[in-house]
């Protein structure tokens, strides 16, 4: 039998490197230096996919490694640790660290019992990272591998979307997927089947294939269409679909806002949420953390919660408990005008075989609005804060899935944006209790399916919460509804009128694309919004089609005005909406 120090020695042989490794408890450290980060993602990749292996510690650096920006980051962290961690900000049960769908999930499953609980998050918003910049899409479960946890929390956390959805009131449609088939879908192969052969294979062998491998995952409901009922579902798609695959089970959502939806019920059932808190460092007592440390003090803890996504690492470092890297995967997508919705029904893809070995490989999709989203890519990136696009991947994009609706009318494309997955090495989920810290719990390698497996995986870390030794007892007062903000656009008119007469900000429309008033605007303040990007997420102000162009001003007054701060103070996101002065203020 072949060792793990085996295995990982032969694929390190490989490079034209001085690597070095070691191994504790099936987690694997690497050491050295390489010429390029690709190599840097190939070497992890290579050793998170030998089975015994549990995480994947890549400490190598490649040449434009960015030395001094981690090491002024690790002081910046030594610096504020010192100054805050003897102001004590309270004690609690369990501090959740990380505000995106996970972590919101999380707190909102702990708020059902008896807890003292925190959630800190070190943007001014939640759902401020991955969780705001991805395609919404609520994956049926067909893809992931066998033997993982995204295999497991994927089927589960599908099904769980409807009462999700019931309970904490946001859009939630199970449009179904559309998975098309078509000459290309085996291009690579053709040459090693005659004529006959690949087109019979095209029209019955391949789609049946994927069709169990649907069932074997627990997908149910996949039927396999050809024909006419192809284009009877999707009357746009190309004529060249042979067959499709149909999985009636695909849902669609705003994924911030569930994330804002799960954190105002955790809320309103007594969870503190801490926003512009970022964690420095962690207190401990031997192998066990005592205190949470941020730019505002320390949170005295029993459990620990680490889901911050991309910075799931870091976080885990400065506890002690490195079990893992996160390699950023930055994806980009396109959304077209609600005049395009008209034109898909399903979320839709072309199969490619063989696939991107780390991704589903994108599509069209409608959303919750009406518009339509093409994408993502699936590129890896050495920053865990690049979210630019560029011209050529919104033209990579463009030519990929024009194959799919070669009408579709891209002149209608109304914004780009691009989000940054957080995969480990062995790709898989990792939420299980840290190693070599007893009161940590890892919720990491969070990406895709990750926004379907949510409410799963909020109720797997509670069970391993549980295991732990955490008591939860439920507490008789758990509200699991959450009321949304009424939207001016769906009111009916009498009803409409009548808030008018009572609060005659109903009528003042602010953004006239999506028909947003200003009553709208300041009841998501009272929520929680302190930024322009926060209203936009709870009210769709400024996702219209010109993008914010007329009603980012007024956004910005309204917000001053009820946060009673200088108009220059108000920020978009994480920066200042203004950089320069503002008129009508005293300078």
């Amino acid at each position: 039998m072949v060792s793990l120090e085996s295995k990982v020695n032969k694929i390190l042989k490989k490079y034209p490197y001085n690597l070095s490794f070691e191994i504790k408890d099936q987690i694997v450290f690497l050491y050295g230096e390489v010429e390029k980060h690709e190599e840097w993602v190939e070497i992890g990749l290579s050793i998170g996919k030998i089975k015994e292996v549990e995480g994947v510690v890549n400490k190598i650096k490649w040449k434009d490694f960015p030395e001094e920006k981690t090491k002024a980051k690790e002081e910046h962290r030594r610096r504020i640790f010192k100054e805050n961690k003897e102001k004590i900000l309270g004690e609690y049960d369990v501090v959740i660290i990380g505000g995106g769908i996970a972590g919101t999930g999380i707190a909102r499953e702990l708020s059902r019992y008896d807890l003292k609980i925190a959630l800190l998050e070190k943007a001014p918003d939640v759902a401020a990272g991955a969780t705001k910049a991805n395609n919404g899409i609520v994956h049926p479960g067909v893809a992931p591998p066998k033997n993982t946890l995204k295999r497991r929390l994927n089927i589960r956390g599908n099904a769980l979307y409807d009462k999700w959805a019931n309970e904490l009131c946001f859009k939630f449609r199970r449009v179904g997927s559309l998975w098309l088939i078509t000459p290309r879908t085996l291009e690579k192969y053709r040459k090693y089947l005659p004529e006959p052969l690949y087109t019979l294979t095209l029209k019955y062998i391949f789609p049946w294939l994927v069709k169990i491998k649907g069932i074997r995952n627990g997908v149910k409901g996949i039927k396999i269409i050809r024909g006419k009922t192809i284009f009877d579902m999707e009357p746009y798609v190309t004529k060249e679909a042979v067959a499709a695959v149909y999985v009636p089970s695909t849902g669609i959502v705003d994924p911030y806002e569930v994330a804002i939806a799960l954190a105002e019920n955790a809320k309103e059932n007594g969870v503190e949420i801490h926003l512009k808190t970022e964690v420095v460092g962690f207190l401990k007592e031997g192998n066990s953390i005592k205190g949470v440390v941020t730019d505002r003090g320390t949170f005295l803890c029993k459990y620990v919660v680490n889901a911050a996504g991309v910075y799931a690492d870091e976080i885990a470092e400065l506890a002690g408990a490195r079990e893992y890297t996160i390699h950023p995967r930055k994806g980009v997508e396109l959304m077209f005008h609600k005049d395009t919705g008209q034109l898909v029904n399903h979320c839709l893809a072309e199969l490619l075989y063989p696939q991107h070995p780390t991704s589903k490989g994108g599509g069209l999709n409608p959303t919750v609005h009406g518009n339509v989203m093409w994408g993502p890519t699936a590129v890896e990136v050495p920053d865990k804060e690049d979210v630019s696009v560029t011209r050529e991947e919104i033209e990579f994009i463009l030519e990929k899935y024009s194959t799919i609706i070669p009408e579709f009318p891209k002149d209608q494309l109304i914004r780009y944006f691009a989000g940054v997955r957080a995969p480990t090495f062995t790709e898989d989920f990792i939420i299980r209790p840290a190693k070599w810290v007893k009161n940590f719990l890892h919720v990491a390698g969070i990406q895709s399916p990750g926004l379907a497996s949510a409410p799963a995986i909020a109720k797997y870390a509670i069970e391993q919460l549980r295991k732990m030794g955490l008591k939860l007892k439920e507490k008789p007062q758990f509200n699991p509804k959450r009321s949304p903000i009424p939207r001016t656009e769906e009111l009916p008119v009498e009803e409409l009128d009548k808030m008018i007469k009572e609060n005659s900000k109903w009528g003042n429309i602010i953004c006239t694309c999506e028909m947003v008033s200003e009553a709208e605007i300041v009841e998501a303040i009272k929520r929680g919004a302190q930024t322009v990007d926060a209203i936009k997420r709870r009210t769709r102000a400024g996702m219209g089609t010109c993008q914010g162009s007329y009603c980012t001003i007024k956004i910005a007054e309204i917000l001053a005005r009820e946060l009673n701060v200088p108009l220059r103070e108000v920020l978009k996101e994480r920066g200042k909406l203004f950089n320069g002065p503002v008129r009508g203020e005293n300078q």
